[in-house]
């Protein structure tokens, strides 16, 4: 067993240093090529042929903020293109899959959908694993027994979230912040509004969303780009045209130091806290990934974490987050505690948060924090799957191809001004969203 972890160690080091050489030997860190398939999808590829593997990923704007008035229609569409097929029922296509050695998976947050498969390259499995692929992204419809199934599935999941502190306060923390705005659309839905959700609904947010012009495309893996090209062609023409969405409006929350209490048996409390924060094209993200590493997104070297866990003992754990979404996510500071120490954790937490924003961080801990973010670069590009997250979020989000370029030297670039400029730009602690859950 001892053997087994030294040669496994020894290989993620040789590994860390194979990417870090070849991340510094040149000027593009990923050889991202761009193009448009006949059908007008963007198609992001990256060839990656040290293993026969080939992940493909066909994103759709069609998260949760477009449920409308039916809270959780965008997840189940989701969750049912795998049911059912003009051509395959659900057996039929998981047995497809199985026998190709496939994977598929498929998710939404607020933003988009995101249809994934992983497959070999070798075409005797890649070939059955696409066309099933194609064909469900494509053609799915949506039988009456799955999906009775699946709102059963959704309604078990909606009462488990009910016993699950974190997730109860995360609903009422983005209900509240977002108001009116469609990022207030809790993923699952409500179990009312899944109730109303029937066959022609599904069939109507499916038609409307997963069109061609509502979509982008991802590739990596072990192919030439001419295959590349031509997968993407299949995928985008099989899909009808459609429209582009209207791009969501901007979030407009005038909080004044809101505090909500919610009543929850426990001897716990959970703890949310913060405000609107910012879009990943925001000139200031860059300033503010540093400072939240410094803040609480380094989590055991954070300084939340060194004053409210460390210093007086008064959490579990506690950390800070931009969830950059695209019309605007949120700044949010999270922790736990015993309902005694509630109030008191509290205080800390935003008396820390204040005293940040005014000196911001020091020249010591600005150095740490860079080094830590460059230094977990290489391992975010590692592998199939975490380049393929990467593409999807330049491509969805209209990212510059060389963003992954310039990213160390733009972390670099950062000043312990530039920090505390931002944070105080971006950052009002007199006008923070709080929401504890627990016994009053």
């Amino acid at each position: 067993m001892y053997a087994k972890r030294f040669f496994a160690a020894i290989f993620l080091l040789l590994a860390f240093a194979f990417i870090t050489a070849n991340a510094t030997a040149s000027t593009s860190v990923l050889p991202i090529e761009h193009w448009t398939s006949k059908s007008g999808v963007p198609v992001y590829f990256v060839a990656k042929t040290q293993v026969p593997i080939v992940d493909i990923a066909v994103i759709f704007h069609a998260g949760s903020a477009y449920d409308s008035t039916l809270p959780g229609i965008a997840q189940l569409t989701t969750q049912m293109l795998d049911q059912g097929t003009h051509n395959f029922d659900a057996n039929e296509i998981a047995n497809r899959f199985e026998s190709a050695g496939a994977h598929y998976n498929a998710g939404i947050n607020q933003d988009m959908a995101i249809v994934q498969l992983r497959s070999l390259s070798d075409p005797q499995f890649f070939n059955v694993a696409f066309s099933t692929f194609a064909e469900l992204i494509s053609q799915a419809n949506f039988p009456e027994d799955a999906l009775h199934r699946e709102k059963k599935q959704i309604r078990i999941t909606l009462q488990q979230e009910k016993q699950t502190p974190t997730a109860i306060a995360i609903k009422a923390f983005y209900k509240d912040l977002y108001a009116e705005h469609p990022y207030a659309s809790p993923l699952l839905g409500t179990a009312q509004s899944i109730d109303q959700i029937t066959h022609a609904e599904l069939i109507n947010f499916y038609q409307r969303y997963y069109v061609a012009q509502n979509a982008m495309i991802a590739i990596v893996g072990n192919i030439t780009k001419e295959k590349a090209i031509n997968l993407a062609d299949q995928l985008s023409s099989a899909l009808p045209r459609g429209r582009k969405v209207i791009p969501l409006a901007k979030p407009n929350s005038q909080l004044s130091n809101q505090h909500y209490k919610i009543h929850y048996p426990s001897q716990q409390s959970t703890i949310l806290l913060g405000q609107l924060g910012i879009t990943l094209k925001d000139p200031d993200y860059f300033p503010l990934l540093i400072g939240n590493q410094i803040l609480g997104g380094g989590i055991l070297t954070s300084q939340l974490f060194t004053e409210v866990r460390n210093k007086r003992g008064l959490c579990y754990g506690i950390s800070s987050s931009f969830n950059t979404l695209q019309a605007g996510g949120p700044f949010l500071i999270g922790l736990q505690t015993r309902k005694s120490q509630a109030s008191t954790a509290l205080t800390v937490t935003q008396a820390t948060l204040k005293n940040f924003i005014e000196k911001g961080p020091s020249e010591q801990e600005l150095v740490a924090a860079k080094q830590a973010l460059i230094g977990s670069f290489p391992l975010s590009i590692a592998n199939n799957a975490a380049i393929l997250a990467k593409l999807e979020k330049i491509g969805f989000y209209e990212l510059p191809l060389n963003y992954l370029d310039d990213y160390r030297e733009k972390i670099n670039n950062v000043s312990v001004k530039q920090v505390r400029d931002a944070f105080q730009k971006h950052i009002n602690p007199g006008k923070l969203l709080v929401v504890m859950l627990g016994e009053d």
